[in-house]
């Protein structure tokens, strides 16, 4: 579950020739001491202290391409001391702590009328997204290419299927993404409520609603990870049926 992002992208490419670009491992071939994903994050999965260091160290010394260091508190602050001193100019913000939450057995149902979007209502859905990209992450996804790759990140989530909402009046009131999955696990991603209809419940309805849907559509185990100092977040996801597993952490450029 830690490492439900990394592992998505890992199987995804896998079996391409992408995977030698985005990927590599430490010490022996045949019994790894890690893996990095050095992608558009860069992620360490089940490393030792040791091949922590040493991508550390190896990162160090190349040009800075990940918009993010992502992944397992402790694995991160070990990996961060090799990263520090020639990245650390470049940091945005450090989230150290984010619980990462795992939806309980059985899940409650809500009344939210969530569902998932439609490939038809894309347009509608994009400036949610816009919205809780530009809060979340605290960059605004429509630079650079003017947001054409963001846009056909919505559309492909929403033609898989991976996108849930609320909507009403033509207006957008709540939207979460299945931003990963591996396995078993699906990870939410992108969770948002409207400014205006914050506060009355809704996030608490459509997030247990959200489980059930998740389930049947997707995957059986259903996590996501949150900002220690989200409370209003945290006590949603608490009276939808979370608990926390773990802990991530988030070093943003």
């Amino acid at each position: 579950m830690t490492n439900a992002l990394a592992g998505a992208r890992l199987r995804e490419v896998g079996r391409s020739p992408a995977v030698s670009q985005e990927f590599s491992y430490a010490g022996d071939e045949r019994l790894p001491g890690g893996l990095l994903w050095h992608g558009v994050n860069l992620s360490p999965l089940s490393a030792t202290a040791e091949a922590l260091e040493d991508f550390g160290s190896h990162m160090a010394a190349r040009p800075r391409r990940a918009s993010s260091v992502v992944g397992e508190r402790r694995a991160i602050e070990t990996f961060w001391e090799s990263l520090a001193e020639t990245w650390g100019r470049d940091v945005r913000e450090y989230r150290w702590s984010q619980p990462l939450l795992v939806a309980g057995a059985a899940g409650r149902a809500g009344a939210s009328r969530l569902r998932p979007a439609m490939p038809e209502e894309a347009d509608l859905v994009f400036p949610a997204a816009v919205a809780m990209f530009r809060e979340e992450v605290g960059v605004d996804p429509l630079q650079g290419d003017g947001g054409r790759s963001y846009r056909n990140r919505v559309r492909d989530l929403i033609r898989h299927g991976r996108t849930y909402v609320v909507v009403e009046d033509d207006r957008v009131l709540f939207k979460a993404d299945v931003g990963s999955l591996f396995g078993p696990v699906a990870q939410i991603h992108g969770v948002w409520v409207r400014p205006d209809h914050r506060g009355q419940g809704l996030g608490r309805t459509a997030m247990a609603d959200l489980v059930g849907q998740v389930r049947r559509d997707h995957a059986p185990q259903v996590t996501l990870y949150v900002n220690d100092f989200n409370e209003p977040a945290r006590r949603a996801y608490a009276a939808s049926g979370f608990h926390q597993i773990g802990e991530l952490s988030t070093i943003l450029f």
